[in-house]
């Protein structure tokens, strides 16, 4: 079964957190980009359950 928005972007805020050293104080702004994420895969893909139900954070990384 496919995540729930805000699973989806509680792992992919705590993937970006990973990414970007662990650093204090910058929660807001690693949720803030997964959800700019989640939105702008909401309008490229269709509806939540298009989403893959295994999704590991490497689609986005860039």
């Amino acid at each position: 079964m496919p995540d729930s928005r805000e699973e989806w972007i509680t792992k992919r805020a705590y993937d970006l957190w990973e990414q970007a050293g662990r650093p204090d104080g910058q929660d807001h702004e690693h949720w803030a980009q997964a959800s700019a994420e989640w939105e702008s895969l909401q309008g490229t893909s269709g509806p939540a359950e298009s989403l893959p139900a295994a999704w590991d954070g490497e689609e986005l990384q860039k």
